[in-house]
């Protein structure tokens, strides 16, 4: 999998894990945000988030759960 360089300050979206354990998949959001990039962790590929209103989210999420929000 490519990795993904995101920069602190980016806007991006977070996979929904639970989308793939629910029974009706298709009627729930894949994609939830936006979040803001709060520091990047270039050694693992993991970035700490804030909310938009710049409240911290709570775990460090891997590049492989986020995508660029392009909302905005």
């Amino acid at each position: 999998m490519k990795k993904k360089d995101f920069k602190e300050g980016d806007l991006i979206m977070m996979f929904n894990v639970q989308h793939h354990r629910k029974v009706y998949k298709k009627l729930l959001p894949k994609w939830f945000g936006p979040f803001v990039i709060k520091k990047v962790f270039v050694d693992n590929g993991s970035y700490e988030l804030e909310n938009v209103d710049g409240s911290p989210y709570l775990n460090c999420i891997n590049h492989d759960r986020l995508k660029k929000n392009l909302d905005m």
